[in-house]
């Protein structure tokens, strides 16, 4: 597996503005990296990647907020707390990003996914968020 690398001053991106902004240039190589390591650790969250990435963990947090703005979610309840789940495929995997909580800092994981998507759940393609990131950069 090639490794995907992504620039050595991103953490020295120390707003929330700044983050933003550099995610939405880079959204492919942040997908590619994401993906990657998702694929090693089967499960990826925030502290994880920043653990096997060295990158800060707001970047995770930011590319999975644009990644589920994106698309449109779609929300199930277990008991009260709220999870959210959002089938992906990216390079011919299934994932699936998992929100727990609705506040903003609530975890969100993004694992590897081998079952069947549900015949209610829509399997949100990454490639073209990437490729409408690309066009549309603003």
């Amino acid at each position: 597996m090639n490794k995907v690398t992504l620039s050595d001053d991103l953490n020295s991106y120390n707003s929330k503005a700044l983050i933003r902004a550099k995610v939405k240039e880079v959204f492919s190589e942040f997908s590619a990296k994401i993906f990657d390591l998702a694929n090693e650790a089967e499960v990826i969250d925030s502290k994880k990647f920043e653990a096997l990435s060295g990158f800060k963990s707001d970047f995770y947090t930011e590319y999975c907020s644009q990644l589920k703005g994106f698309f449109n979610s779609s929300a199930s309840t277990f008991g009260k707390r709220p999870v959210k789940n959002m089938f992906l495929t990216y390079k011919g995997n299934n994932y699936i990003l998992t929100k727990q909580g609705i506040a903003e800092k609530a975890p969100v994981t993004i694992s590897l996914y081998s079952g069947e998507i549900p015949v209610k759940e829509t399997l949100h393609d990454v490639e073209k968020a990437c490729l409408n990131y690309a066009f549309n950069k603003n």
